[in-house]
């Protein structure tokens, strides 16, 4: 066989072989789905009294339901919150986050049912009439650490 083509046929042997090992190299963790973690910063408060509520949801059936599949109650000491969560699976998730400044643990509302504490959502989605969709406030969590900030009004 001559000279070249067996340095072909090496070659050929090597390109496949480094495929082969590179195609069944052990997963990432992106490939695997986690852990990661979420950094949410709250801002936006106006006052330094209460507590903010976090509550984080990871599908358009839970958005804005009773069971978020995270949540926290953090008492309010400046003009932001910060809030880390470890070991969440890659996905999509949505937060909502409220400034409960009386502590009352729920949302004050007005005769009409408006919202008289401050309140806002990820990708800082703005209410104009009914809740806001679950495609415009998920963020996707593709990374080992991913920032969320919601600033309410």
């Amino acid at each position: 066989m001559p000279p070249g083509r067996l340095r072909f046929r090496f070659s050929l042997a090597c390109v496949i072989s480094f495929s082969v090992v590179v195609g069944i190299s052990p997963p990432t963790r992106a490939q695997l789905g986690g852990p990661a973690a979420i950094i949410l910063r709250v801002t936006g408060l106006r006052s330094e009294k209460g507590q903010v509520r976090i509550a984080v949801f990871n599908s358009s059936e839970s958005w804005l339901g009773e069971q978020p599949v995270y949540s926290s109650t953090i008492k309010v000491d400046g003009q932001a919150v910060v809030w880390k969560i470890n070991d969440v699976p890659y996905g999509d998730y949505g937060v909502a986050a409220f400034h409960d400044e009386n502590s009352n643990g729920k949302m004050d509302k007005n005769l009409l049912g408006m919202p008289l504490e401050p309140y806002g959502f990820s990708n800082n989605l703005r209410i104009i009439l009914g809740a806001p969709k679950w495609d415009k406030g998920k963020v996707a969590v593709r990374n080992p650490t991913t920032e969320i900030s919601i600033e309410v009004n």
